[in-house]
């Protein structure tokens, strides 16, 4: 048994991981003559339901401000230390507010009704006031980590997301408690995998694996990184928020290509419009939904990391991670796919339907690939066929090109009603995980950004409010350039010569 524990942080991310843990229920089989295709094990622990009947709880813990949860809300650690101190030391009367409960969601009230098992194609999507209002698995409390509401007002800002971090697990012991005790229920760890907000989320979770690293070394990490939405590429650095988001992002990425084994940066929706040709294709989705967005990501999230968790599979975070960084400095990788595929399939469409979501262009060019894993959902037999040809148009070979082929994407009733035709209760798909030096352009678009902050004094204000200081961020620029060189090609000519000058003003 080689156990996963799940890291969720910030609202986005919850979203898609409420649609991934959607999607692991749907794999229950409930007759001992079905078999499951994935090994349930890995992911859910057993527990004890409020009525004391035996379940399933996913290993993770999933962390959000306070107000997000909606009615899983709760009262956290941090809420009954500060009330126990104040009853120690405050001897006047004390006023107690309580707040009224929230309603329970539409779709569990058609759930219990039976409403929403039907078929029936016309049933419109529920309303969605919380990423908890669609959810359709239980979770164990030490899964619910609502943090202080006052995060939202400190969006992007690195040390104060460090500060919260400490403080949090000093109020809650996180880390000696509900994350222990995660650990202690696994017979054979191997390690996390994560999505996390990096405009929300960043110096926390920078925190929280500087912590995980210090006694879980040898552990591996595979990580989702949702950006935010400002680009480097086209911010003038006089706009102060973005200024801070971009600089916030790119502390991000230096951490985590210090602390995780493999980290795939996605593009904030808002940065999807190169991918929107082709999206449409087959999905009409709002971009502006995170219950729309974050469920073609997790679709696409799930799929790509399907081998970890199907029965007989011999992958395992550690082995994803060696084989995409065989060159061991390829941290960063891409994921795409296409969702839905066209039925029949033809060789070309695994091109031009491809939609890349960490680089927000098409995954044309094989030749400058350096591994890639591909997955492919509910294909036929002439569709492998017609795949098998476009695998064979590229230069990659085993082992630096291998693909896994399951059953088609499972839809639950809570996932969105998104398709141009009328919504499927499974999904022909693909999904793709893979290393390329065309990481290098993202890259230098911080690095770029981030050089000319540590350039101008007009940025200072920024700067102050995350905590940062001058040698800070020179710091991050050396940082950023080293990581770019290490995906050469691309990134090797273009850097020439474009390295920082501690000399300019």
């Amino acid at each position: 048994m080689r156990e996963i524990i799940y890291i969720q942080a910030g609202s986005f991310a919850n979203y898609t991981g409420t649609h991934f843990w959607n999607t692991q229920e749907s794999y229950f089989t409930y007759d001992d003559e079905d078999e499951p295709i994935v090994n349930h094990d890995l992911s859910f622990e057993e527990g004890r339901s409020r009525q004391n009947q035996p379940t399933l709880y996913p290993r993770l813990l999933a962390f959000d401000q306070k107000s997000h949860f909606g009615t899983l809300g709760k009262t956290n650690g941090a809420d009954i230390a500060t009330n126990a101190s104040l009853d120690k030391t405050w001897r006047g009367p004390v006023a107690r507010e309580t707040q009224e409960p929230i309603p329970q969601s539409e779709y569990h009230a058609r759930l219990e009704s039976n409403e929403e098992e039907s078929d029936d194609p016309a049933q419109s999507d529920p309303n969605i006031r919380y990423w908890s209002d669609y959810s359709r698995v239980f979770l164990d409390q030490k899964s619910i980590q609502a943090v202080p509401d006052s995060l939202e007002s400190t969006e992007a800002a690195w040390s104060v997301g460090q500060e919260l971090f400490r403080r949090y697990d000093e109020e809650t012991e996180l880390m000696e408690g509900a994350f222990r005790l995660l650990v202690e229920n696994c017979n054979n760890f191997q390690g996390l995998q994560m999505m996390h907000d990096t405009a929300t989320f960043g110096g926390f979770l920078h925190s929280f694996l500087t912590s995980f690293r210090d006694e879980f070394l040898k552990a591996s990490v595979l990580n989702f990184s949702f950006l935010s939405g400002a680009d480097p590429n086209h911010t003038d650095i006089d706009n102060s928020f973005d200024t801070k988001r971009i600089i916030n992002d790119a502390l991000c990425l230096q951490s985590l290509h210090q602390l995780s084994d493999i980290t795939f940066p996605i593009l904030h929706p808002s940065r999807w419009s190169t991918l929107e040709g082709t999206l449409s294709q087959g999905l009409t989705y709002d971009k502006n939904s995170l219950y729309h967005t974050s469920a073609v990501v997790s679709s696409l999230v799930e799929t790509a990391t399907l081998p970890l968790r199907l029965k007989g599979s011999q992958e395992d975070i550690a082995t994803i991670a060696d084989h995409l960084n065989w060159r061991k400095c390829s941290r960063f990788g891409q994921l795409g796919g296409i969702v839905p595929l066209p039925n029949p399939a033809t060789k070309s469409m695994f091109t031009d339907l491809h939609c890349n979501l960490s680089t927000g262009v098409p995954n044309t060019d094989d030749h400058a690939v350096f591994a890639r894993q591909n997955v492919t959902r509910g294909l036929l037999h002439g569709d492998l066929t017609e795949f098998d040809a476009w695998c064979d148009q590229s230069s990659l070979r085993e082992p630096l090109m291998y693909s896994t082929h399951a059953p088609a994407y499972p839809v639950p009733t809570s996932f969105p009603s998104i398709f141009l035709h009328t919504k499927p209760r499974a999904l022909r798909m693909t999904s793709s995980l893979l290393t390329a030096p065309s990481t290098s352009t993202q890259l230098m678009g911080y690095a770029r950004f981030v050089e000319q902050t540590a350039r101008t004094r007009r940025s200072d204000g920024a700067l102050m409010n995350m905590g940062l200081e001058s040698d800070d961020v020179k710091e991050l620029v050396s940082a950023l350039w080293e990581i770019v060189d290490g995906y050469g090609l691309e990134g090797e000519d273009l850097v020439a010569g474009d390295k920082f000058d501690e000399g300019d003003d």
